[in-house]
């Protein structure tokens, strides 16, 4: 017969779980089925978890990306992800988040179509602007990033490894500790049910203590 010990764990295994697949269709609904796959394939969510745990002392990856490429991908995730009333994706280290699940979790491919979209949108900063994508203003980005995405600046192609880039960035934002409990409405343990809660535009997402 299980000890009460034995059956909480049990059921926080579950709870958690249960919230994975809540997080995996939000991925879904968000990007699309092929690019949730993509991103949230084989061991990408324990491996996001091993690096939030280890924020504070981050794993020395192998170099992914040049010294420019780093930097174009810094903002990109200031752009996608900026500060509000809560911490930007650079500051929960989503621009460490990306090569370290790229190097670990995806294939060659996938990370040299990383590599190839950050040099693009790089290069569509400098025809259009004169100047680096990442001394654009932050509206100029947006809107690079707005263009680049929807009209025929880019190909279908080029859209897709924009998208997968995008949703590594988001994934990386809502495993994190602060992505968890700040930007989503964050609940400690299991409570009971409420059939109903009040919500409006402001109301956030739940989200599980285990940072997926």
């Amino acid at each position: 017969m299980p000890t009460n010990s034995n059956k909480t764990e049990l059921e926080k295994r579950t709870y958690d779980e249960d919230n994975r697949r809540m997080f995996m269709k939000k991925m879904v609904a968000l990007f699309g089925a092929t690019t949730a796959a993509a991103v949230l394939s084989g061991c990408s969510v324990p491996v996001a978890e091993q690096f939030a745990a280890q924020r504070s002392n981050p794993p020395k990856d192998g170099n992914l990306f040049s010294e420019q490429e780093l930097t174009v991908l810094y903002s990109l995730c200031e752009t996608i992800l900026p500060k509000t009333d809560t911490p930007s994706a650079v500051e929960v280290g989503c621009h460490e988040f990306v090569p370290h699940q790229l190097l670990h979790c995806h294939s060659k491919q996938q990370q040299d179509d990383c590599i190839h979209i950050i040099n693009t949108v790089d290069l569509l900063a400098t025809r259009e602007f004169a100047k680096s994508f990442v001394l654009l203003q932050p509206q100029q980005q947006q809107q690079l990033l707005v263009d680049f995405e929807t009209n025929s600046m880019s190909t279908d192609s080029e859209k897709d490894q924009f998208r997968f880039l995008k949703a590594l960035i988001v994934f990386g934002y809502f495993t994190s500790e602060v992505g968890v409990t700040k930007a989503l409405n964050y609940q400690p343990i299991p409570g009971g049910f409420i059939g109903a809660i009040p919500a409006n535009a402001e109301t956030k997402s739940w989200s599980p203590q285990a940072y997926y």
